[in-house]
């Protein structure tokens, strides 16, 4: 990468993290290109070069939003400390992050921006999906999953609860009201009705 686009890239990456900063206090909606181009010492032409529009540029966010999770919660589940105390951690960043956005993410990422859609599906398929299963096998060999359920079940099962919530009327906008209903659906997941 030469100096140019090595400049280019840290200004894009400059725009990108001022529009996170301020989409999740704001939310998608209630921030203008203009408020970014401020924030960012930019002009709004030079947002627009990079990103075509504000609908790309909160496609970008999101997706490197989801990127970096993935890579928070990788380096969470391979590190040292107990299944459930790696577990909490997780679940307290979930609800953190459903309550930022102004209530906009999960209706945005989930329910109607098919091109995010088609970024997050092959990451569950290839990645997320694996990682969840080692991560479970943790939770059995600590004791916290019952150990006779298989991948197979506890993935398909997975899939039913995320495809339920996607489906379901108002389900993300009630999690995004109330960030404790997603940590309560999470220990259902995990621990069942019996808890």
């Amino acid at each position: 990468m030469n100096g140019f686009e090595r400049r280019k890239e840290q200004k894009k990456n400059s725009i990108r993290r001022v529009a996170l900063e301020l989409f999740k206090v704001y939310g998608f909606n209630k921030v203008s290109m203009n408020d970014i181009a401020r924030k960012a010492g930019v002009s709004q032409v030079t947002i627009y070069n990079h990103f075509g529009s504000k609908e790309e540029l909160v496609r970008d966010v999101i997706k490197t939003l989801c990127v970096d999770l993935l890579g928070k919660y990788r380096a969470i589940i391979k590190g040292e400390g107990p299944f459930l105390e790696k577990l909490e951690t997780i679940l307290l960043d979930k609800t953190k992050i459903v309550g930022q956005f102004q209530g906009e993410l999960i209706q945005t990422a989930i329910q109607n921006d098919p091109e995010i859609q088609q970024f997050i599906e092959p990451m569950w398929q290839q990645e997320i999906s694996q990682l969840t299963v080692d991560f479970l096998h943790e939770g059995k060999e600590a004791g916290c999953i019952d150990p006779g359920l298989s991948d197979e079940a506890i993935l398909v099962y997975f899939e039913i609860l995320r495809k339920g919530i996607q489906a379901g009327f108002n389900i993300p906008a009630k999690m995004e009201r109330n960030p404790q209903l997603l940590r309560e659906l999470m220990s259902l997941w995990v621990y069942g009705l019996n808890g």
